[in-house]
């Protein structure tokens, strides 16, 4: 995974702070916790941090890691759309309510009706909601040196991951300080083929003080529609995890050939040498 940021922010009228970060996407077969996309880290009231990817044709998943640097509420968010819609990284969300207040009082029954098919219709995307079509997360914190699954949107309704995935869509973990990882993924009814861009978008607390923006490039296998088979390094010039069982295959093989052959050759000896 190779990664740039910017040497410069841009403040904004708030006082905010931007930052802008690149990554590369790694394909596929490596694929991994150890190969997570580092977004850095975050605490409470500190920053807002997004990621703006794309599942591709030979990407099944994505997995980014974030460090949480005190306790308090954690809130992700994630969204299907395109990386050129750039008003898609602002937070609408007061936009957003400030115009339902507006119709509940201009038309009170429209509202109303708005809102009820509005549910149903939320409800049967699922956690996500229809911002999240054809996108499923799990969300994973590190604990005692293990990714252990604390929230997925695919969990059954009555468990607690689910519960807890509910919670952090909302707003309303209340995560402890530590390592997370993130995983996206398509949806178990969507298209493999077809592309999905996203972004991703998490926080602590009610407001921040720099706005970090990680915009994921498409590995070299996407770029040249090619799906990877066994890499033999990654970036950092350490094994990926499938090369390395794979190297471990083949020396077990390699052992057995040579304990046949030598078998062989005893026996071919004693034969040769026996007086019966």
């Amino acid at each position: 995974m190779v990664s740039s940021i910017s040497s410069a922010t841009n403040v904004d009228d708030n006082g905010v702070n931007h930052w802008e970060k690149t990554v590369t996407d790694v394909n596929d077969v490596d694929e991994s916790f150890a190969n997570a996309r580092d977004l850095g880290y975050m605490r409470l009231n500190y920053a807002r941090v997004s990621a703006i990817g794309n599942l591709a044709k030979y990407d099944t998943q994505d997995i980014y890691k974030i460090q949480v640097q005190s306790n308090g509420k954690l809130t992700i968010g994630l969204r299907s759309g395109t990386e050129s819609d750039e008003d898609s990284v602002l937070d609408l969300s007061e936009y957003e309510a400030k115009l339902n207040e507006l119709k509940k009082i201009t038309d009170p029954e429209g509202y109303a009706k708005e809102q009820e098919e509005l549910k149903k219709k939320e409800e049967a995307y699922g956690l996500l909601g229809s911002a999240g079509e054809g996108l499923q997360i799990q969300v994973y914190m590190v604990k005692n040196g293990r990714e252990v699954l604390v929230g997925d949107s695919t969990a059954d309704v009555d468990s607690k991951e689910y519960a807890n995935m509910e919670k952090i869509l909302n707003g309303e973990y209340r995560a402890q300080k530590g390592d997370y990882y993130i995983k996206i993924s398509r949806s178990e009814d969507f298209d493999s083929r077809e592309e999905v861009p996203y972004l991703l978008q998490i926080k602590q607390g009610e407001t921040y003080k720099h706005d970090y923006v990680t915009t994921e490039q498409a590995s070299d296998d996407t770029k040249n529609n090619k799906k990877s088979t066994v890499p033999m390094t990654n970036v950092n010039g350490t094994l990926s995890s499938v090369n390395a069982l794979a190297i471990q295959a083949q020396r077990y093989q390699t052992a057995a050939q040579m304990l046949e052959v030598g078998y062989l050759n005893m026996a071919n000896i004693y034969n040769n040498n026996s007086k019966f």
